[in-house]
């Protein structure tokens, strides 16, 4: 299953995030991940405040309890002000023609 690690928060997204990318990478679970520019550089449609989302994961692993151990090991998921969204990915039904 997929999973998008979205991470969120106030305080300096630059969080030392070596320890999770190496477990989920030499485990052949990480599959992509950036963090994002500031949020005053964005454009939101229709017109408001800027998300806080900072950055995010995707991850490929076996169930949801597998993504929440990796998502623990995210300096996010411990620091104040900061969090880890996990959310499923949605597959389509429909097979390829």
């Amino acid at each position: 299953m997929k999973f998008l690690l979205i991470l969120q928060g106030a305080g300096d997204p630059r969080l030392p995030r070596e320890v999770f990318e190496r477990a989920a990478g030499d485990a052949g679970e990480l599959v992509s991940g950036e963090l994002l520019a500031d949020p005053q550089l964005s454009v939101q449609l229709p017109a408001g405040e800027p998300s806080r989302i900072d950055g995010y994961y995707v991850i490929d692993v076996e169930d949801r309890d597998r993504a929440v151990e990796l998502a623990r090991l995210l300096p996010d998921a411990r620091t104040g002000g900061r969090s880890v969204e996990i959310r499923a990915l949605m597959h389509p039904a429909a097979v390829d023609l």
